[in-house]
């Protein structure tokens, strides 16, 4: 039976492959942004602005499910309370909540740690996903994507491992908890099928795209300032700096088969990830 689904986030690297995903199955699709753009066949764009809770009522009219990625906010934990008691009133069945790998490993005070913890026992049963670092970062994340072509790949991971993980895995995940019954009340950690350093993923992205490249351990103080002098809210700078010391201490090694379990296939490797977004490095 199609279900009308409400994706928060639409455009992002999650939400525009979910909408791709569930239009192709029949579903229906209000793909929500601050700016929407036309209607294109079951997808109908609406307007949200998680700083305006008159947007709220609206784009949840007629949806059967939501879903949602983690707003990095002042307030982030009061706003989803405030969106998912709208969608209770609205008949919304269930919510489907993109978190991060170490949300449950954070601070009590840590926004993405509050909303999972209100999620449990929330007013609409919520499906958590906790993916890993996502492989599409090499491609898609333009200080990545730079050092790629320039050869040094710096980030504050130390020598920690993470279990990359590709979004077309997270969106085939987020679908199957969007539309069928089974997933409320589950949390799942996504991953990808390997352990690796990010000296292990730069010396892949080197193979793939035939050209040398290797990774740079960069100091974590130096991380956060960049951000904050590039414009990056506090917050913000505070979650990505928390997420790489969860990397440097091998939060994020471990590999699971939750995408196995639940879409019936063995998730990308990073290794076929990269042979595919090679060109984009050459």
């Amino acid at each position: 039976m199609p279900t009308t689904v409400l994706v928060l986030g639409a455009t992002g690297r999650t939400g525009r492959r979910v909408v791709s995903l569930l239009a192709e199955r029949g579903h229906a699709i209000r793909a929500a942004s601050r700016t929407p753009g036309r209607p294109e066949g079951s997808v109908t764009p609406v307007r949200f602005d998680w700083s305006d809770p008159a947007t709220y009522q609206p784009a949840l009219e007629g949806v059967d499910a939501i879903y949602q990625w983690f707003p990095i906010r002042p307030d982030t934990t009061a706003e989803v309370a405030a969106l998912l008691d709208d969608a209770k009133s609205a008949g919304v069945r269930r919510v489907v909540h993109l978190s991060n790998m170490t949300a449950h490993l954070s601070g009590e005070c840590f926004p993405t740690h509050g909303v999972e913890r209100f999620l449990e026992t929330g007013p609409v049963p919520a499906t958590i996903l906790r993916p890993n670092v996502f492989a599409e970062n090499f491609s898609e994340h333009p200080a990545i994507l730079q050092g790629i072509r320039t050869g040094v790949v710096s980030v504050p991971a130390g020598e920690g491992r993470v279990a990359p993980i590709s979004v077309e895995d997270i969106a085939a995940v987020a679908a199957a908890a969007l539309t069928q019954g089974g997933h409320q009340h589950q949390t799942y950690s996504l991953t990808g099928p390997h352990s690796l350093s990010f000296s292990d993923m730069a010396a892949i992205v080197a193979e793939a795209a035939g050209k040398p490249v290797r990774y740079q351990a960069m100091d974590p103080a130096e991380f956060r300032e960049a951000l904050l002098g590039g414009g990056t809210p506090g917050q913000v700078a505070d979650f990505y700096a928390a997420m790489y010391e969860g990397i440097r201490n091998d939060w994020a090694a471990d590999v699971t088969d939750d995408v196995q379990r639940i879409t019936g296939r063995p998730p990308v490797s990073f290794a076929d990830y990269a042979r595919a977004a090679a060109a984009l490095w050459r």
